[in-house]
């Protein structure tokens, strides 16, 4: 007999060019009804949304206003799980997105239902952003600054480009004993891009800060991240660069070290780990305990150090997919509990999460444009049976399980 997995993906691609017979979707509805774990619908789901996306002519506002039309249709009570549910409302909504994307089939709905209005005062979406904090401890707020020097230090100008901060060494030059230190913070709700004097290319996601010599001197090039940046490493083989992820207090944690590559290193305080993930080239992570092993990782590798045990190391392969999703203008939530989510809102969109009760046990797939206010993702969000509620005049989401 055929594997269920095997069936249900070639009634999957026979859907997807229109060519499903009409006892073959009752097949096809009744397998995703049997089978409806996420390991099976998690990469349908992908290529459907990833599909309606890349070839949709529809606004991703046009796409979460449709999908609370379809689903709103949905009878819940032929589902009791609430992980099983979420993921085939998901599914039903990712399918129809795709279809009128497309240009295909027509589906009816009912229209005369009324779409929930998200009761929130609507936030806009994170932007471009930084400080900068010198060698002398003086601020500089790179938010809306034009082309231009910002600051000239020791034989170094920092300089503001195309909304990006680089380094230009003088005529002067800079002695060693003169290397001054710079320390560039996005934070909440706010994101930048650095080059380093060495070339290196350094993307910070919200609510990060990296500390960096305004010069690499001497036989190594190293920087202090906390938060969560992508590194695109200028080649040195003469000049190891690392990278040092460290605690609230300023501990050092573990150490990144590579030659010549890119990889994401995610060292938020408030998530149980850091992870070290690995795009392209060979990285050494290294816990900061003394006698503990370092692994090197391949691309597509992803290295997770838990806080609470910083001497163990775990290597697994990696969803580059959603690792890079914040790099790429998206929220991505494929396999994602709630918890997880509403941390990236609160970083990016710069509001606090406050929970009624315990932390609904819901998982996400799908991702959304991390351009979208805030009321287009929550909206998004509340038809997995949990409803918000904007409190502290507009500085919290407050979170709970629907009735």
């Amino acid at each position: 007999m055929e594997d269920y997995r095997t069936r249900l993906a070639h009634l999957h691609h026979l859907w997807s060019i229109q060519s499903l017979s009409v006892v073959e979707q009752e097949e096809y509805v009744a397998l995703l009804e049997q089978y409806g774990e996420a390991e099976v619908l998690g990469p349908m789901l992908d290529d459907s949304w990833a599909t309606a996306r890349d070839q949709g002519t529809f606004t991703a506002s046009d796409k979460v206003a449709l999908a609370h039309r379809i689903i709103s249709a949905a009878p819940p009570e032929r589902f009791t799980e609430t992980r099983v549910y979420l993921l085939w409302r998901w599914l039903v909504a990712a399918a129809v997105l795709l279809v009128v994307a497309l240009g295909g089939w027509r589906y009816y709905v009912y229209t005369h239902r009324a779409v929930p209005v998200l009761a929130v005062t609507d936030i806009a979406p994170g932007d471009n952003g930084a400080i900068l904090t010198l060698g002398d401890g003086s601020q500089v707020v790179l938010d809306s600054l034009s082309d231009g020097i910002v600051a000239k230090q020791q034989g170094t100008n920092a300089v503001i480009s195309k909304g990006q901060l680089a380094y230009e060494a003088t005529m002067a030059g800079q002695r060693d004993e003169e290397i001054v230190y710079n320390k560039m913070s996005t934070p909440r709700g706010k994101q930048f891009q650095l080059i380093l004097p060495d070339g290196t290319k350094v993307w910070l996601n919200a609510a990060t800060a990296i500390r960096y010599p305004t010069a690499f001197a001497g036989n190594e090039r190293s920087v202090e991240v906390s938060g969560e940046a992508y590194f695109e490493v200028a080649p040195d083989k003469s000049k190891p660069f690392r990278v040092h992820f460290i605690s609230a207090e300023g501990r050092r944690q573990g150490t990144v070290q590579a030659l010549g590559t890119s990889f994401n290193v995610c060292a938020y305080q408030d998530d149980p780990a850091a992870r070290i993930t690995l795009l392209d080239g060979k990285v050494l992570v290294t816990p900061s305990q003394a006698d503990s092993k370092g692994a090197i990782l391949v691309p597509g590798q992803q290295a997770a150090l838990m806080y609470s045990q910083l001497a163990s190391m775990k290597v697994q392969t990696a969803d580059t997919s959603r690792v890079m999703a914040w790099k790429n203008g998206m929220l991505n939530l494929h396999n994602m509990a709630l918890g997880e989510v509403m941390k990236q809102i609160s970083r990016w969109y710069n509001i606090d999460v406050v929970y009624e009760g315990n932390i609904p046990d819901i998982t996400f797939w799908g991702e959304i444009s991390r351009s979208e206010h805030l009321s287009t993702v929550l909206g998004f969000m509340e038809e997995s049976g949990i409803k918000f509620s904007i409190g502290d005049g507009g500085k919290q989401i407050i979170v709970k399980k629907s009735n």
